[in-house]
């Protein structure tokens, strides 16, 4: 079975002018870890800590979770 993950590079360059992901994680009150998995497209988080992450690093859910956002889309259109 071969996993599917999308490195998410434009929240990462986003975070990194908030500081190391053990910084954003101790404002969001999450670990480093968690910040490093949603990052590295291992997991998204709670729909509460997408939203909380893109407004802490400047960005929108469209831009810091390109995957997420054209998964919701895809699946509308089947519909």
């Amino acid at each position: 079975m071969t996993e599917y993950r999308t490195v998410r590079h434009r929240l990462k360059e986003l975070r990194k002018k908030k500081g190391t992901q053990e910084q954003v994680g101790m404002a969001l009150g999450v670990t480093g870890t968690m910040i490093r998995l949603v990052e590295n497209g291992y997991t998204t988080g709670s729909g509460n800590l997408m939203i909380r992450l893109c407004r802490y690093v400047g960005g929108t859910v469209e831009e810091c979770f390109p995957d997420v956002h054209q998964s919701s889309i895809s699946y509308l259109n089947s519909k």
